[in-house]
């Protein structure tokens, strides 16, 4: 199985970031890079924290095309659209149920920028947009749904966890300074280098907390959808946080040793 940790800041698109671009090069470069080892997919599966919520039940678009743009951000021009794949969707609420993990179907089909900008650097043809929940732990039961249904569906699926980390890394950074913030990030990029998963689940609450991030809970389900071979190839390829907010982006099983 192959997955990916990407950040999601609209900056790092032209028609967004412009002024601004030079300052998240690093990140930039670590997406180009990402998506050369990585390729063309014909499925992917991406959990956005910004997909819209509900409390307890993850969710899964159905609608047969997906689409968004960021014109939110300014650049309504900077749109994609993509196929869903649905026999997938059937395949993965199935294992989801059997599973214990409560997933439903929405008839939604817009994309928020926690999916459009990682995918502005990846290629697929198809592609499957979930939901997280507001606790922690059922997100790795999640990623082992969609590794499951995979199996059972006998399809390569690639899994990308949409995941910025710390919000808080600098005096004046959008949600406020606090020092937990790099005590925080420098973790989770030690334990993603290592490919342990599994520790980012012993990470203090009151850093999480205190940290201000957004992605943890997308890097959990990533673990669970990887299992055991988390650990076979990891390879960060940047890390930044030149606004406050931290930039990670590595690759599980990809490349020449995936």
């Amino acid at each position: 199985m192959q997955g990916c940790a990407c950040p999601h800041p609209p900056l790092l698109i032209p028609e967004v970031g412009r002024n601004d671009l030079g300052e998240v090069q690093a990140t930039v470069d670590g997406m180009r890079r990402l998506a050369e080892a990585v390729g063309e997919r014909e499925t992917t599966v991406i959990i956005s924290p910004h997909t819209p919520v509900y409390r307890s039940t993850f969710t899964v678009r159905s609608a047969p095309r997906l689409h968004g743009d960021l014109g939110r951000f300014g650049a309504p021009g900077a749109r994609q659209s993509y196929d869903n794949d649905l026999e997938f969707v059937d395949t993965l609420v199935e294992t989801a149920f059997l599973e214990g993990v409560e997933l439903e179907r929405v008839d939604e089909p817009g994309l928020d920028h926690g999916i459009l900008v990682p995918m502005h650097f990846l290629r697929t043809r198809r592609l499957v947009s979930l939901s997280i929940v507001a606790e922690y732990e059922p997100h790795r039961a999640l990623g082992t749904a969609v590794r499951r249904a995979a199996e059972a569906a006998g399809q390569d699926v690639f899994f990308v966890a949409s995941a910025d980390l710390s919000h808080r890394l600098l005096p004046g950074a959008p949600a406020g300074y606090d020092e937990r913030g790099q005590a925080f990030d420098h973790r989770v990029v030690e334990l993603l280098s290592e490919g342990d998963f599994e520790g980012l689940t012993a990470i203090d609450p009151a850093t999480i907390e205190r940290a201000g991030e957004c992605g943890l809970r997308s890097l959990i389900a990533l673990g669970g959808f990887l299992g055991d071979e988390a650990a076979a190839n990891p390879q960060v390829f940047s890390y930044e946080g030149p606004f406050g907010v931290g930039y990670l982006v590595a690759g599980f099983n990809v490349g020449a040793g995936g």
